[in-house]
């Protein structure tokens, strides 16, 4: 046995220094103090939090760090990662974060925590057919970065809520995802924020699956597939 643990160690240092292996740490080491206030103080991932995980849970400082020893090309650059079984949130140990990109981060993973713990097999359909009939411009990327086995619907969901679309607020609300209230409040906040902005010309990027707040194409690396 202990030379199968040398082996295996020597192994993944060899791994390490060829630069295939990523470590990750949970998302609040080091700065919990950000991402938990983040998630309070961020409308969306408030009310996001405040219903499928009031407590933070997916935001604490516990298990170990875990290394992705895999598709190097696909995950050495990625800002994080969710594990269903862990059920947290973890942040790349290599990168460094705004809190643009903190946001960006936690409300993508958080939307894996949702698609995995908070949504049914119905809401998941009717999710998809909404894409169906609002493509995201994200659902490409999603298939050019992930290979196939990878459950592209859960990514597109994930891509769809950090990069929403009013047209997407609001399916979250049909779908029960969120309350009617949440939606209009979220939605009221982006007239706050873009005065100019008329529901015409909304309605105009809905149709071309673009939205103001979010380009056609991501603007950083990806994030890691969820495990």
């Amino acid at each position: 046995m202990p030379g199968v643990v040398k082996l295996a160690s020597l192994l993944l240092l060899l791994l390490l220094a060829g630069g295939c292996a990523t470590t990750y740490v949970p998302i609040s080491w080091g700065q919990g103090e950000k991402v938990k206030g983040l998630s309070n103080s961020d409308l969306f991932l408030a009310t996001l939090f405040n219903r499928y995980d009031p407590g933070r849970s997916t935001l604490r400082v516990a298990g170990d760090s875990f290394d992705q020893v895999m598709m190097p090309s696909e995950v050495k650059y990625h800002l994080g990662a969710y594990r269903p079984d862990s059920k947290l949130i973890y942040r790349n140990l290599y990168q460094s974060y705004s809190d643009d990109s903190l946001r960006s981060l936690m409300l993508h993973e958080l939307a894996h925590h949702i698609w995995h713990t908070g949504m049914s097999p119905q809401q998941r359909e009717k999710w998809r057919a909404h894409l169906l009939e609002h493509p995201s411009p994200f659902q490409d990327k999603v298939r050019r970065t992930y290979p196939r086995w990878t459950d592209w619907d859960n990514e597109d969901f994930a891509y769809t809520v950090e990069n929403a679309r009013n047209i997407d607020i609001e399916q979250l609300a049909r779908i029960d995802l969120i309350t009617a209230g949440e939606r209009d409040a979220l939605l009221m906040q982006r007239v706050m924020q873009h005065p100019g902005f008329t529901p015409q010309a909304q309605a105009h990027l809905d149709a071309a699956g673009a939205d103001p707040d979010a380009g056609s194409e991501p603007t950083r690396k990806g994030h890691g597939p969820a495990k």
